[in-house]
């Protein structure tokens, strides 16, 4: 068996989410049951649309690439984090997580229209990894009101109904702010009947 080495990069500084990145050529093929198995809150999502530009200025596919983080109960140190992916992931270099917001946020390439998009249902979490989907999508009340006035929406369950069908990314902020929507969603009536 071959030993690897691995690039430990800012070898002092512990984080609780680490990055990782990897050609899907170079893992092995049961790599999506691997990273389930370690059983650490975390999530991936395939890349197989991305394109690049050649120096020529020609669009060509990118190889297909896995982004993954994994979020430990507590910083660790770079060296963990590589220690605990499977060897036979290749995987030689972690970076730290700053923000999980925006590296979920990266995940789907939200906010990025020069690049592929990918739908959260192709992101995959594990673990009981936890993000708050309307913090991702960048949801606040200035969307919740234009909702409700664009679809003339009366009452609390009419809007949590609408919200689960067809707009679930806003559910965790209206979830967290029920008493701000409940209130306008009332006021709203009383001064439009």
């Amino acid at each position: 068996m071959f030993q690897r080495e691995r690039i430990f990069v800012m070898a002092g500084k512990k984080c609780r989410c680490w990055w990782y990145v990897q050609l899907v050529e170079n893992l092995p093929v049961n790599w999506r049951d691997q990273l389930r198995e370690l059983m650490i809150p975390g999530a991936f999502v395939v890349h197989d649309r991305d394109v690049e530009l050649t120096e020529d200025g020609i669009e060509r596919p990118k190889r297909p690439h896995v982004h993954f983080m994994l979020e430990f109960g507590s910083p660790v140190l770079v060296k963990t984090a590589l220690e605990v992916v499977p060897e036979s992931f290749g995987i030689l270099f972690a970076k730290p997580v700053g923000n999980k917001v925006g590296a979920y946020r990266y995940l789907a390439h939200l906010g990025q229209e020069d690049k592929a998009q990918y739908d959260f249902d192709e992101v995959e979490d594990m673990a009981g990894f936890k993000v708050n989907i309307s913090d991702v999508c960048n949801v606040d009340f200035c969307d919740v009101y234009d909702l409700i006035n664009e679809m003339k929406i009366t009452n609390f369950a009419m809007l949590m109904s609408f919200l689960v069908e067809f707009k679930p990314e806003y559910v965790p902020y209206v979830s967290s702010h029920v008493n701000l929507v409940k209130t306008y969603i009332t006021e709203l009536n009383r001064c439009c009947l």
